[in-house]
């Protein structure tokens, strides 16, 4: 991964920071982003730094085109981008206000859709690129409370096959990782009850750590995966098994 850039949406804590950290140790360049008031993407920078890494902070909110724009426009060389930012909401359908549904679309949907527009036109250059977009199980399943996240995480999947079916033949594959339930901050401040219960539809019993989701993205990144695009890897403790 040497010499390798590396923007990271949502990097300022769970699943983002350990991915930000994983490419750093590989030697990577890696641009954080996370909202201004993140503590956490500073957090993450001094410990890139302070292990000897090159890190720069591209702070701004991915639901606004304008500020995508404006994170993007002084990068010459893009290798890789992981539209890993997002918002968790738990709310029965009927409850949820259209700026609940605006506003978890905005996040995930749309700022994948930014961040994946200004990424292309930057790999378009060298003809080569990774874009690995964090969709989730409940894009493929669905879930009860949660209409509007499934129904993003959703899209999600169905931007990043359109996206692998236009761009794979110029050299930039394009995947989706799959979470299933992960003890990332945004789960945890659900929980106890709910950690729990969540833990209980996986065969294996249990949450993923952010660790094992960072080593699925990184994993479509290298070489070894230089024949997968259009594809969606679950990472999900068998929560999610097509026939």
């Amino acid at each position: 991964m040497t010499e390798k850039n590396v923007f990271i949406t949502g990097a300022g804590g769970g699943i983002g920071k350990e991915t930000a950290l994983l490419f750093a140790e590989h030697g990577a360049t890696v641009f954080l982003n996370d909202l201004p008031d993140s503590k956490g993407v500073y957090e993450v920078q001094s410990i890139i730094e302070d292990r000897g890494g090159r890190c720069e902070l591209k702070l701004g909110d991915i639901s606004s085109s304008i500020e995508v724009r404006n994170m993007f426009k002084d990068i010459e060389r893009l290798d890789v981008l992981v539209n890993n930012g997002g918002i968790l909401q738990e709310s029965s359908f009927l409850e949820i206000e259209d700026e609940d549904w605006d506003r978890m679309m905005k996040v995930h949907l749309y700022g994948t859709f930014y961040c994946a527009r200004e990424a292309l036109r930057i790999m378009m250059k060298s003809k080569c690129g990774r874009i690995i977009n964090i969709s989730s199980d409940l894009g493929q399943i669905g879930c009860e409370n949660l209409a509007h996240y499934s129904a993003a995480k959703g899209g999600i999947i169905a931007l990043t096959k359109s996206l692998a079916r236009e761009f794979s033949s110029q050299g930039i594959l394009v995947n989706s990782v799959a979470p299933g339930g992960t003890l990332t901050p945004m789960v945890t401040a659900l929980g106890e009850n709910y950690i729990k219960e969540e833990a209980a539809r996986y065969p294996i019993q249990r949450l993923a750590t952010p660790c094992e989701i960072a080593e699925a993205i990184f994993f479509l990144s290298t070489e070894s995966a230089s024949f997968i695009t259009g594809q969606v890897l679950g990472v999900n403790g068998g929560g999610v098994m097509n026939g």
